[in-house]
């Protein structure tokens, strides 16, 4: 069509519709060639360019676009990805149990529940409390998960060298953790709920010394304890965003 339009201004006619249209919109006429110009005229040929009809769309210009089905949406992946990692951190704890040798695994086997620097259970009363403070507490100990799964992994390394599948294990659930308490981070900051400030640094340093110079048996169960904190953790989380994803219970 607008080699139609240009050729029928080259031949030096104007049509009636054309002279009718730039007089309305008060766009110039052609002028012929000069040289050096290459044909065009002086305004060029974006002056019989109407301008468009509407503006281009700029979501964040229209206060009227609501940000609740973003927000649904990370909370729904948010949540997908706490499922997920829940499976994955039950089968690390299994795999884990294999490779320790008796007494793990046998039944009635109870491990003592050793303290682990700056990590704990959920409390009894998490469940109680409100859906953003639970998922403060999940992204706090999801923040200390890593450097203790680290310290594991470099333990078992020692004592399970070939046990390459756990420690590929203990890898990735260092890494899912961070992925995981970024996620919570976000959805919090979404929610505008207060994000934790600047944290001291966590205390794996001091329990990588500890393991290192305890025992083999209290080194794995050590590490045990660990596995279950994480799996504790990930599927504590996986329940409180459940609590925010839709169609979850009110």
């Amino acid at each position: 069509m607008s080699g139609a339009l240009f050729s029928l201004s080259w031949n030096g006619t104007e049509p009636a519709w054309l002279k009718r249209w730039r007089i309305q919109s008060g766009a110039s006429g052609f002028r012929k060639s000069q040289p050096g110009r290459s044909g065009q005229e002086e305004r060029g040929w974006g002056a019989l360019i109407p301008p468009p009809l509407f503006p281009p769309e700029d979501p964040q210009a229209d206060s009227s676009i609501s940000p609740l089905p973003h927000l649904e949406s990370k909370i729904q992946q948010t949540h997908s990805l706490a499922r997920l990692l829940t499976k994955y951190a039950e089968q690390l704890l299994q795999e884990y149990v294999q490779h320790q040798g008796d007494p793990f695994g046998l039944p009635g086997f109870s491990p003592p529940r050793l303290p682990v620097a700056d990590l704990s259970a959920p409390a009894p009363g998490h469940a109680g409390l409100p859906v953003p403070e639970r998922l403060r507490l999940d992204e706090a100990a999801l923040a200390a998960l890593p450097p203790l799964l680290d310290v594991v992994r470099r333990r078992q390394a020692e004592l399970n060298p070939r046990a390459l599948r756990l420690l590929r294990r203990l890898e990735d659930a260092a890494r899912q953790a961070r992925a995981l308490g970024a996620a919570v981070e976000a959805v919090l900051a979404a929610l505008g709920a207060e994000t934790r400030g600047p944290q001291p640094e966590p205390a794996a340093a001091a329990v990588a010394a500890a393991t290192a110079t305890a025992g083999v048996f209290p080194a794995k169960v050590l590490g045990l304890r660990v596995c279950g904190l994480y799996r504790e953790w990930v599927s504590r989380t996986e329940a409180d965003l459940g609590q925010l994803a839709p169609g979850g219970p009110a």
